[in-house]
């Protein structure tokens, strides 16, 4: 009886230690993340880049790839940024009386410097400046033939804040704009500008190490699944 009144002591002590084990570091901004990414791109069949002088009826629809970012922070308050994604689209094309499937590939990547204001240990704001890219590549569907690459780049700009909610877990939402935010509605210009509104939460199962999840809402909206490391 003693022995298992022992064990169970062990067990509740173990219980109760292991948040403070695994208690996230402070919130900081130098680290390096990646993992799966799912999005959907809008706008597609109006955009005059991608079905150019043919009539074309385009649908796309939402597919997966993967994504890597990191951080370093130098001073107190500043931070170097860069962020890329690579994700598929899937494409259905109708012509007439011909249906095709088939599919193409969207590439985003953004590179810049940021500054954070921590209100208390717990929360701090931060904003961005950065440059963006947006390709459009690969365009494939047999029985056509489509010119779909298109790239352009621009600045962007983003405001947003991060809170510790509890030891292990960080929460963070943030609004950006970038003049490259998706398919141009209308035009023969193949991006437009967006405001973009995004939701990310962290969970450190060790110090340092975290699993990532996010959404972003917008002309491109994104969800990915990943796993971030910081220093």
């Amino acid at each position: 009886m003693l022995k298992q009144h022992r064990m169970i002591m062990l067990v509740i002590a173990v219980s109760l230690a292991a948040p403070a084990m695994a208690r996230a570091a402070d919130i900081g901004f130098t680290y390096i993340e990646g993992g799966i990414v799912g999005g959907f791109v809008n706008d597609i069949e109006t955009s005059g880049a991608v079905t150019g002088s043919v009539p074309l009826d385009l649908e796309s629809d939402a597919d997966g790839g993967g994504f890597i970012g990191g951080a370093w922070q130098f001073g107190d308050q500043m931070h170097l940024f860069g962020e890329y994604a690579s994700l598929g689209q899937e494409l259905e094309i109708r012509s007439g009386t011909s249906t095709a499937v088939g599919e193409y590939d969207v590439e985003r990547w953004r590179i810049g410097v940021g500054y954070q204001y921590p209100v208390s240990e717990t929360l701090a704001y931060y904003g961005r400046l950065s440059l963006d890219q947006l390709e459009l590549k690969d365009a494939r569907a047999t029985g056509f033939n489509l010119d779909v690459d298109a790239d352009d780049s621009g600045i962007g700009g983003e405001i947003g804040a991060i809170w510790e909610a509890t030891s292990t877990f960080h929460l963070q939402g943030h609004a950006r704009y970038t003049v490259v935010g998706g398919i141009a509605s209308s035009g023969s210009d193949p991006f437009e500008s967006d405001v973009l509104i995004g939701v990310n939460g962290r969970w450190h199962f060790l110090p340092n190490i975290a699993l990532v999840t996010g959404y972003e809402y917008g002309k491109i909206t994104t969800l990915n699944v990943g796993v971030r490391l910081s220093f």
